[in-house]
């Protein structure tokens, strides 16, 4: 059981070090103001899309945008540290996004990454 433990902690340590190695800030680390983006280009390979800040309470938004309608898909607007969304999914075309992350309010510090 001890090794099973041990073996189960080491993929979980592994997982998480190859999802961080994937991940690419696009934006930040750099104090926001009010209304203002960042973007990525468009990718048919983007799967989550994060908004992160040093602290909580800040107003913000994440988004994937297609290359067709220019429409936002599965929007998430909050004041978490952490704010994520996922790449929306249609099996019967193939979608290409780019991510997209908006600050609502200003002055305070964060990145947007995209995975």
């Amino acid at each position: 059981m001890k090794r099973f433990a041990v073996v189960a902690v080491l993929l979980l340590v592994s997982l998480m070090v190859v999802s961080s190695a994937v991940a690419a800030i696009y934006a930040g680390p750099r104090q926001w103001y009010a209304g203002q983006t960042a973007s990525t280009a468009f990718s048919p390979t983007w799967i989550r899309n994060a908004f992160s800040t040093y602290g909580s309470g800040f107003d913000k938004t994440v988004t994937f945008i297609d290359n067709v309608s220019y429409s936002w898909h599965n929007t998430v607007r909050n004041t978490s540290s952490w704010t994520e969304t996922y790449a929306p999914y249609s099996p019967f075309r193939v979608i290409t996004d780019k991510g997209h992350c908006k600050a609502n309010v200003g002055y305070f510090w964060g990145s947007c990454s995209i995975y």
